[in-house]
């Protein structure tokens, strides 16, 4: 056999080996994207939480923040179901991984983890996580309210009226936050002393 037909031969043997090898492959879901594996695990996941296996819900959820770090909801569901079995510390530090891992989104992860402390009535770590996201992501409605709440439960009577105040010029006349910086208005009010029953 002549070189140029056996260099022909072979090259269409290996052409033909790695189309074959291409099929089973894809087959095989190898050459699915990360992607497109990472949405499978998340309803795997989603399948064995609904049917009470909650450490196969975890593994799931955790083989998609793998292959996926930027999947988002695949972390806060890794979170959820952290916090749910495995305690608040670790559902926080699933966050704070987060943060490291998935930056851009570290807005909504400061504001997740505001949440859970806010849950769990702790609230000036809870208004820490919100500053941070509001520095990320300034003039987000929802932060906004829960920072309000933080300093009203903290007793934070004044720096509460000022910001309640802020919110609701940024949000026209909302009427909730018209409510919230009128009930901090009433008890700075009601705290203030009285000057009934002195002489004039």
């Amino acid at each position: 056999m002549e070189p140029s037909v056996r260099r022909a031969v072979v090259l269409a043997i290996l052409g033909a080996v790695l189309i074959a090898g291409v099929l089973v492959l894809r087959q095989t879901g190898m050459l699915r994207s990360a992607q497109s594996r990472a949405n499978e695990e998340f309803a795997l996941s989603e399948r064995a939480h609904h049917e009470g296996d909650h450490e196969a819900a975890i593994g799931h959820m955790q083989n998609a923040v793998k292959l996926d770090p930027h999947f988002v909801e695949a972390r806060e569901g890794l979170a959820a179901l952290y916090e749910q079995f495995r305690g608040v510390d670790t559902a926080i530090a699933e966050y704070e991984r987060a943060i490291k891992e998935d930056p851009q989104n570290e807005a909504r992860y400061c504001y997740r983890i505001a949440q859970i402390y806010f849950v769990n009535r702790q609230w000036e770590p809870a208004l820490q996580w919100l500053r941070r996201s509001d520095k990320m992501a300034p003039g987000d409605f929802h932060v906004q309210r829960m920072i309000g709440f933080c300093l009203e439960r903290q007793g934070k009577w004044k720096e509460a009226e000022q910001h309640w105040s802020a919110v609701l010029r940024q949000n026209g006349n909302d009427p909730n936050v018209q409510r919230a910086l009128d009930r901090v208005r009433r008890h700075m009010s009601s705290k203030q002393p009285t000057d009934s029953g002195k002489g004039g």
